[in-house]
């Protein structure tokens, strides 16, 4: 397990250009190290990798259906209703009462409510929990489950809900044969019921380590996303809710949420250092199109990732859904990498270009993964720089 500890940061911020001239001095060092690597024809980036963070300490990461590096902000599956789950068994001969709660925050970190075992509704159903169950015997185990309607917890004045899974009786988390939790998306309020598709769970990961409180993300009501904490707190003697540990939440959440949104380094970044150094042609999916960048006669590699990095003065534009006339990026992606060896570092895996070589980074699975691209983690990006 990842062990964190937050102070209060007093001290005034560093001058500008004393952080402008270390930052490129480390860049610079980045980029001499990159260089040495293996070339590309091509380097294709999504830019939504500027939602990722370079991971950090992964070997304590829980293992998960999607490898989102912590401190990583992605959106909401689509649906009225998010659905928060908990699956575990017990081992033989002993009792284990795990419990899912989620606790309810205002935009000022200020503790509204929660929905848990002891207030399975909270408000007017803006969230329902699926009932407290105490043991989980082999083979079925047991199952709980919380929905979350997001407009309802919008209009109820929520801005940040947290899911926590609780060890109820202390019996760590890693004595357990089976204990995974996770996420999904229901399409409707009106549509809830108790089953629900494996197809449509958009995250799973498993509970693990020596740990009784779990906290996974928080998720930002408002703006239908989700910061990925993947955060144990310390436990304490007895019995656990989220009344015993409301004031960690608060304080967790806050801190984790106003530290990775202070200006991390991120995927993006670490992706344009690997496309300037390693090869001289730079293709971008953004939402709106593919813009092209192309190391220009005498311009040095921080140059060229500082264009790259910034999405400024590209060299070539090509809009969706009119030079192509297809309407996404999946197919203009496909046209730019066919044929050649490529760096491809996206967020969904939904692209596959035909006879390609090369390496890609992806988030989410897809077809990518089945057309000859050596696949690498976020983690292989990093070991690149040792």
């Amino acid at each position: 397990m990842t062990h964190s500890y937050t102070l209060d940061d007093t001290r005034p911020p560093l001058p500008a250009p004393t952080v402008e001239r270390v930052c490129a001095l480390l860049e610079r060092e980045v980029l001499r190290r990159l260089s040495t690597a293996s070339r590309f024809e091509l380097a294709v980036l999504d830019e939504g990798l500027a939602a990722l963070a370079v991971p950090s300490a992964e070997s304590a990461a829980a293992k998960a259906l999607v490898a989102v590096p912590r401190g990583s902000t992605q959106p909401l599956p689509g649906g009225e209703v998010l659905r928060m789950f908990l699956h575990w068994m017990q081992p033989p001969a002993e009792t284990v009462d795990l419990d899912l709660s989620v606790a309810f925050f205002d935009a000022d970190w200020t503790y509204l409510g929660l929905c848990d075992y002891t207030n399975l509704v909270y408000r007017n159903r803006v969230a329902v929990h699926s009932g407290d169950l105490t043991s989980a015997p082999a083979p079925r185990g047991a199952s709980e489950y919380a929905d979350l309607d997001l407009d309802g917890l919008t209009r109820a004045g929520v801005r940040f809900a947290m899911p926590v899974v609780f060890s109820y009786n202390n019996v760590p988390f890693e004595l357990l044969p089976d204990a995974f939790a996770g996420f999904m998306a229901l399409p409707s309020v009106d549509g809830r019921v108790a089953h629900f598709d494996p197809r449509t769970v958009r995250q799973r990961y498993d509970l693990i380590g020596h740990s009784r409180v779990h906290v996974p993300m928080v998720v930002d009501v408002e703006r239908r996303t989700f910061l990925w904490t993947d955060l144990h707190l310390p436990p304490s003697e007895g019995y656990h809710s989220v009344s015993r540990h409301i004031d960690e939440l608060g304080r967790a959440g806050r801190d984790l949420h106003q530290y990775f949104s202070a200006g991390r380094t991120t995927l993006w970044d670490l992706a344009v250092w690997h496309a300037a150094a390693r090869t001289d042609e730079v293709a971008v999916s953004r939402r709106y199109g593919l813009v092209r960048y192309r190391r220009g006669a005498g311009e040095d590699t921080a140059a060229f990732a500082g264009r790259i990095r910034t999405l400024r003065t590209p060299d070539a534009e090509e809009p969706h859904g009119t030079e192509y006339g297809d309407g996404d990026g999946v197919a203009a992606v496909e046209r730019a990498a066919a044929g050649k060896r490529v760096l491809l570092a996206v967020v969904n895996g939904d692209a596959a270009p035909e006879k390609v070589s090369g390496t890609v980074y992806r988030l989410l699975p897809g077809p990518v993964d089945g057309c000859g691209l050596d696949r690498v983690a976020a983690g292989d990006l990093v070991a690149a720089l040792g």
